[in-house]
């Protein structure tokens, strides 16, 4: 009998049983053949791909547990051992037996031969040897046959592939949240090696040897969401990724980065040397990211295999990407490196120290020191002028930043190590303004000098990297004058010294009492004419040089003497005596014009000047003060030294109350002379000797007779025997013996003929 139940009905269906025992749990199908003979497993039958392996068996549990239909023969089924049975492997090498075959166009998949009693005794066992190993719709059948006769019936499997790929254990992901953040940093050496392990990471993670999935399933595919790996360099575009495999942060892009930051920001005529900080700030920030964003999604193209019910060849099965956001199957690096000027290079600037000791020096110069300075941030400098000019060479200063300022400039200890030996200076830019007008760019180590006129020029020096300003400073250069010298208190320095209840008119001084000559004092402090304020210096006082000139007041000028020369003394106090003119003649007035030159250097500054001042400045001054001298004493009649001076009269050594000692000025119609020092001595034609004293208390000496008259000495010579009778009669003739001797007197002075009418004429001048 053929190996098969037959019941009645339209077609064929496979009808559950359940082994009554209970020791099978095994879902069984009992076969039933339409009239036409044909059998059919259940419809829409499907199982689940699982695991990485593919290792779906049919029939076990939790794997591919469908209702198969179960076999029966009423002879080769109950339970005995068949012709062709090997049981120690439960096959059988020709029928009767049991198979089950299953194809999906690609694969195709069988059991053994099985035993008609391994089938019946552990059906499981068999059908676990049909392996699902990649998805798809199988066209299955079971075969079960006996000696003479043969059954099949068909079915179909539908076996869909659940398992979606992942990431595995290599490798970490920066970022596999469903919301990635952009990580940026500051280029430093530890920034860069973090974004290196993390691209290294990232790399190892999303490599195709670290993505888990079940082999045979649908291919990689992608949405519109899913993005390309890009990349931006300094001073670069953002760009597509060659291989998503290439590095971004690796020794070689390092070395390409740092080498596009030698580009200048600004040049010497370009806009950008004057565009404003904040502007050129974020143009040149912008310009400086190295950025990286690489995303991974796993998604895999899934087929909805289907077994239809009428068990057709379906036209097509409907495909979709497949996605499951539950596994480690996304993964995204999305990282930059940004670089401001200081992150590049590190600079300052500071006065140089020979600057420095020479600002000193000026400031030690001042007064005052000026609040707020500082020769470490500022230059302070004199200049051999009294008041500030654009056009006088020597009332400027001219240097140099780079003879003023010492330039730091080096790599930050952060920086990441270059691949070679790199130079900070092709990395740093410099730009400078004075006093708020437009930059100009400034290399430390070729500049042009600038020149200073004001009293303070403010400098803005800045330096700036590819990627903006590293340091800026802001600096003055103070220019001090020198104090004015001035000639307002000249005229207090000179006193006429009068003998005291003898003083002249307004204007005109007495010569000095019963003398023909006046007493000069002069009290000079050099404070006096290098006068100082709190912002100037004094420079260095180099003497004084004081010539005179005597004349008759309104007559032509003579020529100068000198006076007075002296190179270091601060206060100089000195007498002068000046003789009325008399040569060729006497005048009512005498002039004298005495005119002082005060002289200084000016303060050096050796250590900072930079460029010599063209032509030379004295720092000189010409002060002059003139007097009016006259002769304020009376005509005397019989002078008590009448006689001696009519002596003396024309001889060579001084006569009564004449000048004998000390700096005296005397004069002829064209020249000034100031007498030389001698011993002093008096005229030595009068009865008792004239000795040669000081006047008051200066050092001007005149002759001056000792305290018995004169005259009566000289009487006494003339006629000792005579005035030995006092008598009438003889004091009449004395009286006459005057008179005769005042005559003689004044005609010797007047150098007078011997006439009567002659002496007349002297005479009454005499007595005017």
């Amino acid at each position: 009998m053929r190996p098969f139940l037959v019941v009645a009905g339209a077609f064929a269906v496979c009808t559950n049983a359940l082994d009554t025992t209970g020791e099978n749990k095994t879902q069984q199908l009992e076969l039933a053949a339409a009239t036409d003979g044909t059998c059919y497993w259940q419809v829409d039958l499907s199982c689940d791909l699982e695991d990485a392996a593919n290792t779906l068996r049919l029939g076990a549990e939790n794997e591919c547990d469908v209702p198969i239909p179960v076999p029966t023969d009423n002879y080769v089924e109950d339970l005995r051992l068949n012709k062709f049975d090997v049981p120690a492997e439960g096959r059988a090498s020709q029928n009767p037996f049991v198979q089950i075959t299953g194809t999906n166009g690609k694969l195709s998949v069988a059991t053994r031969k099985s035993s008609w009693y391994q089938y019946v005794t552990d059906a499981a066992s068999v059908q676990r040897d049909i392996r699902f190993n990649g998805p798809g719709m199988y066209d299955m059948a079971i075969v079960a046959n006996d000696y003479s006769g043969e059954v099949t019936c068909v079915g179909c499997i539908a076996v869909l592939d659940k398992f979606r790929p992942r990431f595995g254990s290599a490798g970490t992901c920066p970022d596999a949240s469903s919301s990635p953040q952009k990580v940026t940093k500051v280029m430093t050496q530890a920034a860069f090696d973090e974004l290196k392990r993390l691209e290294t990471g990232y790399l190892a993670y999303t490599a195709t040897s670290n993505v888990v999935n079940n082999p045979n399933s649908g291919g990689a595919c992608n949405l519109d969401e899913d993005t390309a790996p890009v990349k931006k360099s300094f001073y670069g575009r953002e760009k597509a990724c060659d291989d998503p495999s290439d590095l971004c942060f690796s020794s070689a892009m390092l070395g390409s980065n740092l080498a596009s930051l030698k580009t200048a920001p600004f040049t010497a005529t370009s806009s950008s040397l004057q565009t404003a900080y904040a502007t050129l700030e974020s143009a040149l920030n912008l310009q400086c990211t190295w950025c990286c964003r690489k995303n991974s999604v796993l998604r895999e193209y899934f087929t909805k295999y289907f077994c239809p019910d009428d068990y057709s060849a379906p036209s097509s099965f409907r495909t979709v990407c497949a996605f499951d956001n539950t596994l480690p199957n996304k993964c995204t690096l999305n990282a930059c490196l940004e670089a401001k000027g200081a992150d590049i290079v590190t600079a300052s600037v500071t006065v140089k120290g020979t600057v420095q000791t020479a600002s000193t020096a000026v400031l030690n110069a001042l007064p005052t020191r000026p609040v707020g300075s500082d020769v470490a941030k500022n230059v302070y400098y004199s200049i051999p002028c009294t008041s500030f000019s654009t056009t006088d060479t020597n009332c400027r200063y001219t240097a140099k930043l780079s003879q003023l300022l010492d330039v730091t400039r080096a790599f930050p200890t952060t920086f990441p190590t270059p691949p070679s030996t790199l130079d900070v200076k092709d990395f740093d830019f410099w730009r400078y303004n004075v006093n708020g007008r437009s930059f100009v760019k400034w290399d430390p180590l070729a500049d042009t000098a600038l020149t200073f006129t004001d009293s303070t020029t403010t400098i803005v020096l800045e330096a700036w990297t590819a990627c903006g300003m590293a340091y800026s400073t802001t600096f003055t250069v103070n220019l001090y004058l020198h104090s004015t010298l001035a000639c307002s208190k000249f005229p207090a320095m000179w006193k006429v010294v009068e003998k005291p209840g003898v003083q002249g008119t307004e204007g005109v001084y007495c010569a000095y009492g019963g003398s023909d000559f006046a007493v000069l004092k002069l009290d000079m402090a050099v404070a006096d004419v290098l006068q100082q304020s709190d912002t100037t210096v004094t420079g260095s006082y180099t003497g004084v040089t004081c010539n005179i000139m005597v004349k008759p007041t309104g007559g032509s000028d003579t020529s100068v003497v000198r006076l007075l020369q002296d190179s270091s003394s601060t206060t100089i106090s000195k007498y002068y005596g000046v003789e009325l003119v008399s040569n060729p003649s006497t005048a009512q007035k005498t002039t004298g014009v005495v005119r002082c030159t005060f002289t200084r250097t000016p303060r050096s500054n050796s250590l900072v000047l930079a460029s010599a001042a063209t032509g030379t400045d004295t720092n000189s001054i010409e002060c002059s003060q003139t007097f009016a001298f006259t002769d304020c004493d009376k005509p005397e009649l019989n002078g008590a030294n009448s006689v001696c001076q009519d002596k003396c009269a024309g001889d060579a050594a001084p006569g009564v109350y004449e000048a004998c000692g000390g700096s005296v000025v005397t004069s002829t119609a064209t020249t000034t002379l100031l007498k030389t020092a001698s011993t002093p001595t008096c005229c030595t034609k009068c009865s008792q000797a004239m000795t040669c004293n000081a006047v008051g208390s200066t050092d001007i000496k005149r002759c001056e007779p000792p305290s018995t008259p004169l005259l009566l000495a000289e009487m006494d010579e003339a006629d000792e025997q005579s005035f030995a009778f006092a008598t009438l009669p003889v004091l009449l003739v004395a009286t006459a013996l005057v008179a005769a001797v005042a005559l003689v007197v004044a005609k010797q002075r007047a150098n007078a003929a011997a006439s009567a009418t002659e002496s007349q004429d002297a005479y009454y001048p005499l007595l005017e």
